[in-house]
């Protein structure tokens, strides 16, 4: 029998959070619901893991048969632990989840009836956004921040992008989003290598869906601001991301969208947001990063495209033009500095 859910682990250095995650994936009750047991697989990555990872994997899988564990011999990232699983993923959903994260109470039966739904319905759903829970390291917690353009929207009975374009303004990760298996293949999208490996793959399953529906519950707990995560460590790996905006805009070249220039602006804005948090970017790599964001603005550029208003319109504007030092003045003291205004007010016309 065909799982209904396949749900792809890849784990790597996470030994003293690696139980709890298990134990949420796999419903913590193996053989209590024979029925509801068998609609799950788990396939974990262990990739190859410097700690315990790999002996827990192995130790859960032997009392546990939805779990199967593959042993890399060589370190390939999220993205490429991810693809390694997938051939062994039978499910008629994929759901990506981290192994440092963990599934609330409730659950998978909250989502296996959506999808069971689903399965039974005219058009079924390409991808099933959940809601989520940011945890901290201080064991606070803040409910999903972007429920606002989520709860109450078309998304809940289900439509495109193009319906919701709000949904752009969302996470853009890959954890809180279950993808049709069938679907996801007929995308030819890979995950991408190094750091932000997964927009290469999310954006185009947002932007080519025929149906896409936000389930308005906590379905997943991210940890955030964990000691090692990326979004919390310095590195010249942040500079991976201009390799997945690439990928996505080469499926935009494949399958052009109206939604080009909301999917750029939102690259922008991300690398942007990577330049401006203290401490990501090592200071000797900040020029050249900084630089390949203009390169992004002249390569990516859809045509036609609009700067933005206010403060944020003239931050790309002078990101466009790889004026770092005008950008960084900007930043740092809210105007530009008086020996630049008036030449660069010129250039910026011209540039509109």
């Amino acid at each position: 029998m065909r799982p209904l859910l396949s749900i792809v682990l890849p784990v790597h250095g996470v030994e003293r959070f690696l139980p709890l995650c298990l134990d949420s994936v796999l419903g913590g009750r193996p053989g209590q619901d024979a029925e509801a047991a068998a609609e799950i697989e788990v396939i974990a990555v262990d990739d190859l893991s410097p700690d315990g990872c790999g002996k827990i994997l192995d130790d859960y899988a032997a009392r546990d048969p939805r779990l199967r564990v593959l042993h890399l011999t060589e370190n390939q990232g999220l993205g490429g632990a991810r693809a390694a699983a997938l051939p062994e993923a039978h499910g008629e959903y994929i759901w990506f989840v981290d192994s440092d994260d963990w599934l609330p109470d409730g659950t998978l039966d909250a989502v296996l009836a959506e999808l069971r739904a689903e399965r039974a319905s005219e058009q079924p759903v390409d991808v099933l956004l959940t809601g989520f829970t940011h945890v901290y390291p201080d064991g606070s917690s803040e409910p999903n921040p972007w429920r606002h353009v989520l709860a109450g929207s078309p998304l809940e009975a289900g439509c495109t992008l193009a319906e919701h374009r709000a949904l752009l303004q969302s996470v853009m990760s890959v954890w809180n989003k279950i993808f049709r298996r069938e679907y996801l293949d007929s995308l030819d999208v890979a995950f991408g290598r190094g750091y932000y490996e997964d927009i290469s793959v999310t954006y185009p399953a947002l932007l080519a869906a025929g149906r896409l529906r936000y389930l308005d519950r906590p379905c997943y707990n991210y940890r955030r601001g964990r000691p090692g995560a990326i979004t919390a460590t310095s590195s010249p790996r942040h500079a991976d991301a201009f390799a997945q905006y690439d990928a996505i805009f080469a499926f935009l070249d494949r399958r052009p969208s109206e939604l080009s220039p909301l999917v750029f602006e939102r690259t922008v804005k991300q690398a942007l947001t990577v330049y401006d948090s203290p401490g990501l970017v090592p200071a000797e790599l900040r020029k050249d990063f900084f630089h390949r964001i203009a390169a992004h603005f002249a390569r990516h550029r859809p045509e036609g495209y609009r700067f933005p208003g206010g403060v944020t319109g003239l931050r790309y504007r002078l990101a466009a033009r790889d004026a770092r030092f005008a950008y960084d003045e900007l930043r740092r003291t809210g105007r530009l500095p008086r020996t630049l205004k008036t030449s660069l007010a010129r250039g910026l016309r011209r540039s509109a």
